[in-house]
């Protein structure tokens, strides 16, 4: 009975043989995966013997060397008569996982034909969670090998021997191992990691467990930043290295292989090298690797080859202030490694890589682009089309971006569209969107932004990419177009849209029909970041300065628009941001209107109240002169604890007084009965009264704006005596620098007290630079004699002693030194007093002295004479001759330029000597 049960056995054992081989089990190629729910697939890759065994343990026969042993061989071994009854159990495990298998060998064959690998797994939200991902599959590997060892071991007890070597990975190995892993995605210091990392590199991991095993501890290490462990445990797996117990008494190897693992283990490794920006330790792993694969008869993966040529494009664009040339020409050098690894074969020879594919071209002509090398440029493109790989959309991207002018683009972009296979994607759109806008190609810009919309993509990318889409065009002032196309592709149909919407042929939302085929695509549902980067515009197109180079046909107002942009957002729900607060109270014109916008933003606002709110709210009170309000929110931000830490919030203070002082220096503080007091800041207060007994609006009450500002620095620099240090700072030079612009703003403080505060912004260990002294400087007022005086005596000794800077005057570096720059302040600083004094012989002797000194006058200094005659009194005393001086002034420094527009129209004679 026992004879004929066990030719049973056999039968069916020869049958399912006969069945493994038809489907290709037993000669699949290296597979990365290990899981009992698919029947131990990688348990086929290799002979059942060596792969589940440590590497320790292993004895060199011809039946277990991974070098001298064939699939054949393999299928032989699998149906060994003395160990019938545990293959058969074998065979169950196999016959299970066919589906898996036939599966992993058709992935494996298409890695081999360099087609994209496009993985289907899921992606991790970070970094340490795809840490623990591995370390889970790793507990995983061990309990299914504890679980088949266990199985083997249960089916024959003849093979004792080899299930004492499998089982030699112990409970308490594993235990240690694991522990070890799970630490790592907790670790919160450098110490702690090198800890880990001594004890993961002492424990043996090589020693105790298969390479199932090694391979994701190697891909952990490496994730984890493990340099030093990864290598080893490459080193091992390459043949390079043995552990101790694998060696005998004189030292010999017991035990000597050639594995090489998945390409995800080795190239994780390659990954974290890069991020160092270690391209030897990169050079020498391939080469490495290289010799092992032709050993083995293999190639690396492609993703090897555009990882290291990712790295070497990397140090090419790394750039150095100390040692420039140096550097130039070792990133040279990378290079030129980089552009030989993509000629034919070259990648092959040298390291067993692949052969490139277009992304590894694309690598390199990203890299290319950004030095903006048009002969490199086109020698990679050469490259690419001798080896018959065509260029995707990335590869057009690179020429765009290496494009030198606005046709260009135009010209390569037209080759993408006249592509039938090539479809423009976002970084494509967002390089051509301002050259098709001021070439009037609007449907053209249409047609690429529908398409873009129905493509299948998570809404958070097109989010981003209209975000990047209305920046790009609100940088380069076409703020018509980014309104037009937030209208169109971004706000609700129900609402109202701007009147320049239509002048961008926006007027209706129209399919493109291409290629006989209509677009459909749904509205982009907005995001604050789109609200922010119109109001941006709105922003700009509000700023004198900035307004007369922005065109605009609307007939609404810049403010006016902004309030329609947030009856928007109510409407559509879009929560404003604290960007969006400090770009509205850039925008307001008076007090009032500050005020009722701070107010109705906090209504449907949720954000925490951080500095930079309030501070774009103190700004907003000083650029329209109510300094009270500005004081007032100051003391408000005190009461709940809302100060930055550093002084800042105590100079945008400074900035405000000294802005209403240029308004008006003679009104008076009233905190009582300012506008700030109707603000809705609903907070606790946190300091009551920190001043002994007083708030700071009792302390400025009733004083002039260039007065606060005097009794805030003495504030700043009696706090630590006072006790309350930890609400104010000691000053900066920026707040002496505010103090002294504040005071400038007067009828003149008087030499005395103009020197004091210089001497007491020196002895607090303040640095003196241009902007405190051209500030000291103009708070003489009118006093031209004095401050000159002050500049020989006082100021200019300090100019030159500050700074040890060694620099000849003659030499062409002088202009780009920090003397060089102050001294040019302070000359300013006593042109602008001698404008407000009338004095335009001395301003012209002030020219003469900054070309005595190597500092030459430019029109900067005409416009700060000019600025200082806007501040004299009426009845001012003109000196003789003051029209003559005035014109000497203006030719001094004004240096003719034939590029320069205004001077076309002046009269040129020829003087020939």
């Amino acid at each position: 009975m026992v004879v004929k049960t066990m030719m049973i056995i056999l039968f069916i054992a020869n049958i399912s043989m006969k069945i493994l081989i038809l489907f290709h089990v037993v000669s699949i190629p290296n597979v990365a995966s290990f899981s009992i729910t698919t029947g131990l697939s990688h348990f086929a890759t290799r002979s059942s013997t060596h792969f589940l065994v440590p590497a320790s343990r292993r004895s060199c026969t011809a039946n277990t060397h991974p070098m001298n042993f064939s699939h054949t061989s393999s299928t032989t071994r699998i149906l060994h008569k003395s160990q019938t009854s545990k293959r058969v159990l074998t065979l169950i495990y196999l016959s299970s996982s066919r589906i898996k298998a036939v599966k992993d060998r058709d992935e494996e064959q298409r890695v081999h034909q360099n087609r994209p690998y496009r993985s289907k797994r899921r992606q991790p939200p970070d970094s340490r969670t795809a840490t623990r991902w591995v370390i889970e599959s790793i507990e995983k590997v061990l309990e299914e090998e504890d679980q088949y060892s266990s199985s083997i071991s249960s089916a024959s007890s003849a093979g004792s021997a080899v299930n004492a070597r499998n089982n030699n990975s112990n409970k308490e190995d594993r235990s240690l191992l694991l522990n070890i892993l799970y630490q790592i995605p907790k670790v919160r210091s450098k110490e702690e990691a090198q800890k880990l990392e001594h004890e993961l590199m002492n424990m043996g991991v090589e020693d105790k467990f298969s390479f199932a095993v090694q391979e994701r501890v190697l891909k952990v290490a490496s994730m984890a930043g493990f340099v030093q462990a990864s290598l080893k445990m490459l080193d091992f797996m390459l043949g390079l290295s043995t552990p101790k117990t694998s060696q005998g008494e004189e030292g010999e190897n017991l035990d000597v292989h050639v594995h090489i693992p998945s390409y995800m283990a080795y190239i994780s490794v390659l990954n974290r090298l890069r991020k160092w920006n270690r391209v030897d330790l990169m050079r020498d792993l391939l080469e490495k690797l290289s010799n092992a694969c032709r050993i083995k008869g293999q190639k690396l993966h492609i993703v090897a080859l555009n990882t290291y040529l990712a790295a070497l494009c990397d140090e090419h664009q790394i750039t150095s202030s100390k040692g420039r040339e140096r550097r130039a020409l070792a990133c040279d050098e990378f290079m030129d490694e980089a552009i030989s690894l993509l000629e034919k074969g070259v990648a092959t020879e040298r390291y067993c890589l692949a052969h490139p594919d277009v992304m590894s071209f694309n690598t390199v002509l990203n890299a290319v682009a950004i030095s903006r090398n048009e002969t490199l440029m086109e020698h990679v493109m050469h490259l690419m089309q001798d080896q018959g790989i065509e260029p995707d959309t990335v590869t057009y991207n690179a020429m765009l971006k290496a494009a030198p002018t606005a046709d260009a683009k135009i010209s390569i972009l037209d080759k993408i569209l006249n592509a039938p296979e090539l479809v423009p994607d976002r970084y494509t759109i967002e390089m051509v969107l301002v050259p098709l806008v001021q070439m009037g190609r609007i449907d053209t810009v249409m047609s690429m932004l529908q398409r873009l919309c129905s493509f299948d993509q998570p809404q958070y990318s097109l989010q981003n990419a209209f975000s990047t889409f209305l920046l790009a065009l609100v940088k380069d002032g076409e703020i018509d177009a980014a309104r037009a196309i937030f209208d169109r592709f971004l706000l609700s149909p129900s609402l109202e849209q701007s009147d320049s919407t239509s002048t961008f042929g926006f007027a209706r939302l129209a399919t493109e029909e291409r290629h006989g085929s209509q677009i459909d695509f749904s509205p982009v549902k907005p995001i604050t970041r789109h609200f922010n980067a119109l109001l941006e515009g709105y922003r700009m197109l509000n700023d004198p300065y900035k307004s007369a180079r922005l065109i605009t046909t609307s007939s609404i107002s810049p403010r006016e628009h902004a309030c329609n942009l947030f009856d928007h957002m109510k409407a559509m729900n879009v929560s404003p941001d604290c960007f969006t607060l400090t770009l509205f109270m850039s925008m307001q014109n008076n007090r009032e209107e500050i005020t009722e916008t701070w107010n109705d933003i906090m209504e449907v606002s949720d954000f925490r109240l951080e500095p930079p709110a309030f501070h774009s709210l103190i700004t907003a009170y000083g650029k329209v002169g109510d300094a009270s309000s500005a004081c007032y929110v100051l003391n408000k931000m005190i009461e709940v604890g809302r100060l930055s830490r550093t002084s800042n919030s105590w100079c945008v203070l400074l900035s405000a007084l000294s802005k209403a002082s240029s308004l008006s220096c003679r009104d008076i503080i009233n905190c009582n009965s300012c506008s700030g007091t109707g603000l809705k800041i609903d907070m606790a207060n946190l300091n009551d009264k920190p001043f002994h007994g007083k708030d700071l609006v009792d302390i400025v009450n009733g004083c002039t704006y260039p007065q606060a500002a005097k009794i805030i620095l003495d504030l700043m620099t009696s706090s630590p005596s006072r006790g309350y240090d930890e609400i104010v700072p000691r000053p900066n030079s920026q707040a002496y620098c505010l103090v002294a612009s504040s005071l400038s703003h007067t009828d003149g403080v008087g030499p005395d007290f103009a020197i004091s505060m210089f001497n007491n912004a020196t002895a607090n260990g303040r640095r003196v630079d241009g902007r405190y002294l051209n500030a000291i400087i103009r708070c003489y007022g009118e006093n031209i004699t004095a401050a000159v005086d002050a500049w020989k005596n006082v100021f200019r000794p300090t100019v030159l002693n500050t700074f040890t800077e060694d620099i000849d005057r003659s030499s062409s570096n002088f202009p780009k030194s920090r003397v060089y720059k102050n001294l040019v302040a302070s000359y300013h600083g006593l042109i602008y007093v001698a404008g407000r004094a009338y004095r335009p012989d001395v301003a012209l002797r002030l020219v003469y002295a900054m070309t005595k000194e190597g500092v030459e006058p430019t029109e900067a200094a005409l416009n700060t004479y000019n600025s200082g005659a806007r501040e004299r009194r009426e009845d001012a005393e003109k000196v003789k001759l003051h029209g003559q001086y005035e014109n000497l002034l203006a030719i001094e420094c004004t240096k003719y330029d034939s590029k320069d527009e205004r001077r076309q129209t002046d009269q040129r004679i020829r003087i020939i000597l």
